[in-house]
């Protein structure tokens, strides 16, 4: 009422990671721990307050509007919501030029380069090229999103939850796409989700995120073989299992995620850590490595291995 501002929402904090070219890093963690916000700030969607973003040894944060405008040429976004990301005015062919149209590109180069990307991903331009959204299934709606992205010949992609909002069969069309178009094109992705099966199964690194913190990161066979965070080790238990064998009979983890506004001390996890020892609360703990490319952020592996759990894998 008075516009005062009584605390600050960290949604990513301290977060440093580097992506290889031609790798596909996945992303994950329960909703609200920052994925989508990270993958906003890598496109500088949001401005960061601190930190710095280099891409293809660039300064990203550094760059003006006119640079800034190049760059995104060469980074893209997929969002989460397939209809909620496309204008409901513009048809699908007109959606996947607007990009090229924006750059300078004649309307007839544009609307031949839209054709063919839909052709490519599995959509005819001469039945779905004059439609509009609302006449698209949430799948086709999201292969438009994808050749969107591409229509500029981009080097990154970032995807945020591009399947979450599919059913399960579209889900496996979707993502056998983006295998194919990343080995034809040789692209980057970030693939952010929640689904521990997608991440392991289009990813070559993992990040998994807890409260705007990185908590693991390594491998996707590292992470699916070892998990050691206990974090990790409950997000890879929770993960629905046909073994009668591996049925859980209470909740890997519990508890609701602290508020963000005011977040715990030293470790954010250990309000829900069955491992939480005193010294959890008095710093952060730092990411140490644990195996080749396999690092966690947990007092645990200080000076001797953790103990393992029911929880692990």
């Amino acid at each position: 009422m008075l516009q005062r501002t009584y605390a600050w929402v960290r949604a990513v904090d301290d977060v440093s990671f580097d992506v290889h070219p031609g790798e596909t890093l996945g992303i994950v963690g329960e909703s609200g721990c920052g994925k989508s916000t990270l993958a906003r700030l890598v496109l500088r969607l949001i401005e960061p307050d601190a930190g710095t973003l280099t891409f293809a040894g660039e300064d990203v944060r550094a760059a003006r509007p006119p640079r800034m405008k190049r760059l995104r040429r060469d980074m893209q976004l997929v969002f989460q919501d397939p209809y909620a990301s496309l204008n409901p005015r513009l048809t699908i062919e007109d959606a996947v030029a607007f990009s090229l149209l924006v750059h300078g590109r004649p309307r007839a180069e544009a609307r031949e380069r839209a054709r063919a990307l839909l052709g490519r991903v599995g959509l005819d331009p001469r039945l779905y090229g004059r439609r509009y959204a609302h006449e698209l299934s949430g799948g086709q709606r999201q292969r438009v999103n994808i050749a969107r992205a591409l229509v500029l010949d981009p080097k990154l992609l970032v995807l945020d939850e591009p399947v979450s909002a599919l059913d399960k069969s579209v889900q496996a069309q979707v993502l056998n796409l983006l295998l194919e178009l990343k080995r034809e094109r040789a692209l980057t992705y970030v693939f952010i989700s929640h689904d521990l099966n997608v991440i392991e199964y289009v990813s070559s690194r993992v990040l998994v995120m807890y409260l705007g913190e990185v908590v693991e990161m390594g491998t996707a066979e590292a992470l699916a073989q070892s998990p050691r965070h206990p974090y990790t080790q409950a997000l890879f238990a929770s993960a629905p299992t046909m073994d009668p064998d591996r049925r859980m009979d209470r909740p890997p983890i519990t508890g609701d995620p602290p508020n963000p506004i005011d977040p715990p001390s030293g470790c954010r996890f250990r309000t829900r850590c069955a491992f939480a020892m005193p010294h959890c609360a008095d710093a952060p703990p730092p990411l140490r490595a644990v195996g080749p490319d396999h690092a966690v952020a947990c007092y645990l592996y200080e000076a001797t291995p953790a103990p393992t759990t029911a929880a692990g894998r």
